[in-house]
């Protein structure tokens, strides 16, 4: 069996996305990855999308996170699932880090991070999709990967499986 018959095939349609907005993308995305429980389990994972939007309130554009909220499922989240976010207020939250030991505070900031009054509270996960610099993220939590990452020498398990190809961060 070769690499390229062991992948998933991808069920993304062109011609579906092509009418839909940023916003419906990232959903469609969503439920595509979320429909699969190889790719991730259910309630695991996280998608976002950097949208420009108009603001509300001065009518200019503004680059919005759409990431989704806390405790959704990207398999059956709807639109009203997913938390909006100005990224220039996120950027801003990088000068209130002060250091791992404090991470949990940095969840207390994100409400006033919030666009268009979006009631959705945003994933403890936002920061990460905020500070990627790509438009879009997509994280999964499928289950062989939480396997190789609850075992006890999990840093090195991921390099005896992955190499070079996939790196490993300390939870």
């Amino acid at each position: 069996m070769t690499s390229a018959s062991t992948r998933l095939t991808s069920l993304w349609d062109d011609a579906k996305a092509q009418a839909m907005t940023e916003p419906e993308k990232l959903l469609y995305r969503s439920n595509l990855l979320g429909s699969d429980k190889r790719v991730t389990n259910y309630g695991g994972g996280n998608t976002s999308a950097k949208v420009m939007e108009d603001d509300p309130l001065t009518g200019e554009k503004a680059e919005v996170l759409w990431v989704k909220g806390s405790g959704g499922d990207v398999g059956s989240i709807k639109m009203d699932g997913f938390a909006t976010l100005y990224m220039d207020k996120l950027r801003a939250l990088k000068g209130k880090y002060r250091g791992v030991e404090f991470e949990d505070e940095m969840v207390g900031y994100l409400p006033h991070c919030t666009f268009n009054l979006n009631p959705r509270a945003a994933s403890i996960d936002t920061p990460l999709h905020a500070y990627v610099p790509k438009k879009h993220v997509d994280h999964m939590h499928p289950d062989a990967i939480i396997a190789i990452a609850a075992a006890r020498d999990s840093k090195a398990l991921t390099q005896e499986i992955f190499g070079n190809d996939i790196g490993w961060l300390p939870w």
